[in-house]
């Protein structure tokens, strides 16, 4: 019923789309998602007309009723509540149905309009779209100026219609709630996602794994290629294979990892470093009535470490995170604190000790006292609170505002270890994109919980798994884990395959000549292959030519499969079918496997090469 086709819009300081596209489909409820100005009210503008793309077009069905309810009223027509709903146009009746919903009593019907707050005239504008049955009802923060009961009737009503719904909502339960589509506005273009909040969260993190983890192999391709055209960059008689790397080099196209265009920073203030050990558990023994949770973890943090703790639900990593910050007591074992060690500790439900009737700024205020009012505003904007938004009080937030307010009060005064339980819930990209950068330059410690695998991707140097009581460490980022857990499990075999493998152990050694009695080793047989004269030599030495050069083409013929797999990987399109990737990706990992051992044969018939060649020279 509406589609967007190639637009493009950009201000002198900023280009907000290029070449963008969409399409609203009837009876879909879309939830328009992005960073602070990457241009979401600027799409609804130009859906009404009220602003126009610089190229492309917006194309509707003809006689579609579009209703629209900005963030910003200008005034509304009529003089009182009641005329500025049904403006002598609809059942009287029914309007009065509707203003009951969105909190307006019997006795308001006749209150000026002049009366009303800006709130209050956001319901009755809303109230009036309501009521005027538009096909597409495009909404810019609806639930900015309702309460829970009156945003619970909203949702009610909008869920019942068959109204076609684009809005914006910084409210991610509330879109989960409503949505059956995301539009998320990134790198100028419209990406769509089908299903609620939720879901996109899950299928962007998957993509944005998959981009960096493409991006991360085809780095490492361009290092091995690069350490052959080093190695024999000077030897003749390997001219033409680096020539030939040199051109596969020029010809990569580089996957650039995508960032928001629009990015705020926050560094964390400098915090006195620490002694080496920050923390060290010895013996530790945890139980929950019957549970145990640990019995004898010994586990120590260095200085420096971001150490991410991953593992299935209930397998003891909050309760491991408890222990470290020295909020939960456990029942033997000892837990020793580094020398000039500062913990600031954040739970998964730190958003709940918040004073709801506190500002925002009168939150962080109360953080730091003694901190200057204009760094507490700076501080604010960096989590997305500006201007009049940060005199918000709390209990007006949404789950997600008011986590980015315990964020923020958590980083206002240095410490130089941080605990964090879940630190990217209900963040907004943009906040989570803002948190990521600020840990990884953090010069301090961190521990940390997270099923975010961008995150964890992006922070972690450090996996501690926690698995029926055990921390099995892997120093290694989170890319490393992964390859390491995946070759345990492959090595992992049934007891019947390890007593074959004893045994086939046992019948080798029995095969092999015995040391005598008296200490002396046998001596060496004569190896059949080896060449007793010159002519023999000569064919040996034109055998490995032809194995070199036959290795040399099946690795060429191999690295072009996979830089072929790598860019079908790296595509947005194929991100979208989640077990065609998967399928992909795991026959892209056989063919890396299988580059491997080429290139290490390549290796060794090379080295014997030209042994043999300097034996015959």
């Amino acid at each position: 019923m509406l589609h967007i086709e190639q637009i493009s819009k950009q201000f002198p300081t900023k280009t907000l789309f290029n070449k963008a596209s969409a399409h609203l489909k009837p009876n879909t409820r879309v939830g328009l998602v992005g960073p602070n100005g990457t241009g979401k009210t600027t799409i609804l503008r130009m859906i009404t007309g009220e602003d126009e793309p610089e190229s492309g077009r917006i194309r509707k069905r003809p006689h579609l009723k579009i209703g629209y309810l900005p963030q910003e009223l200008e005034s509304l027509p009529g003089r009182t509540i009641l005329e500025a709903t049904h403006r002598n146009q609809y059942p009287e009746h029914e309007a009065k149905r509707i203003l009951a919903g969105l909190g307006f009593g019997e006795g308001d019907w006749d209150r000026s309009m002049a009366t009303l707050s800006g709130g209050y005239r956001m319901r009755v504008a809303l109230a009036h779209l309501l009521l005027s049955g538009p096909d597409v009802l495009m909404l810019d923060e609806p639930t900015n100026h309702l309460d829970k009961p009156t945003q619970a009737w909203l949702e009610n009503f909008l869920l019942s219609t068959k109204i076609t719904l684009l809005m914006i909502s910084h409210d991610t339960a509330f879109l989960d709630r409503m949505v059956t589509h995301i539009w998320e506005l990134r790198n100028y273009t419209i990406q769509e996602y089908r299903g609620n909040y939720t879901r996109f969260q899950k299928l962007r993190d998957e993509r944005d794994a998959q981009e960096l983890s493409a991006a991360n192999r085809q780095a490492k391709e361009i290092s091995r290629v690069q350490s052959f055209v080093d190695r024999f960059r000077y030897q003749a008689n390997k001219a033409s294979q680096v020539q030939s790397r040199i051109k596969q080099l020029d010809k990569v196209k580089r996957i650039e990892l995508q960032r928001d265009t629009k990015r705020l920073r926050f560094k964390f203030p400098d915090p006195t470093p620490s002694g080496k050990v920050v923390f060290e558990l010895t013996g530790i023994a945890k139980r929950y009535g019957e549970k145990v949770v640990y019995d004898g973890l010994n586990f120590s943090v260095d200085r420096g470490q971001r150490v991410a703790l991953v593992g299935e639900n209930g397998a003891g990593k909050s309760t491991l995170l408890k222990i470290l910050s020295g909020v939960l007591p456990f029942d033997e074992g000892k837990r020793t604190l580094g020398h000039g060690v500062t913990v600031h500790y954040f739970a998964q439900h730190q958003a709940e000790i918040l004073n709801p009737e506190h500002s925002i700024l009168e939150s962080l205020e109360d953080a730091a006292p003694m901190a200057e009012r204009n760094a507490l505003r700076t501080l604010a904007g960096v989590f997305l609170f500006t201007g009049n938004d940060q005199k918000k009080p709390i209990k007006a937030l949404s789950g997600g505002e008011r986590n980015r307010v315990a964020l923020a009060r958590m980083l206002i005064e240095p410490a130089n270890t941080l605990l964090l339980d879940e630190p990217t819930n209900h963040l907004d990209p943009a906040s989570v994109d803002i948190l990521t950068d600020a840990l990884t330059n953090f010069p301090g410690t961190i521990v940390f919980i997270s099923h975010d695998p961008t995150f964890l991707m992006r922070v972690a140097t450090r996996v501690v798994e926690i698995d029926e009581g055990q921390a099995r460490d892997y120093i290694g980022d989170y890319e490393y884990y992964l390859w390491k857990r995946s070759k345990e499990l492959e090595q992992e075999s049934p007891p019947e395959t390890v007593q074959l493998k004893k045994l086939d152990k046992k019948a080798k050694k029995s095969k092999e000549p015995s040391t005598p009695s008296n200490g002396t080793p046998p001596a060496p047989q004569p190896e059949a292959a080896q060449p007793s004269s010159r002519r023999d030599l000569s064919k040996s030495i034109a055998r490995l030519e032809k194995q070199v050069a036959k290795a040399e083409q099946d690795i060429a013929d191999l690295e072009t499969r996979i830089k072929d797999r790598d860019a079908e990987l790296a595509n947005p399109a194929t991100y979208q079918d989640y077990a065609r990737w998967n399928t992909l990706h795991q026959e892209r990992d056989q063919w890396g496997h299988e580059l491997d051992r080429l290139t290490h044969k390549w290796g060794d018939l090379s080295a014997e090469l030209e042994s043999q060649k300097s034996q015959i020279s």
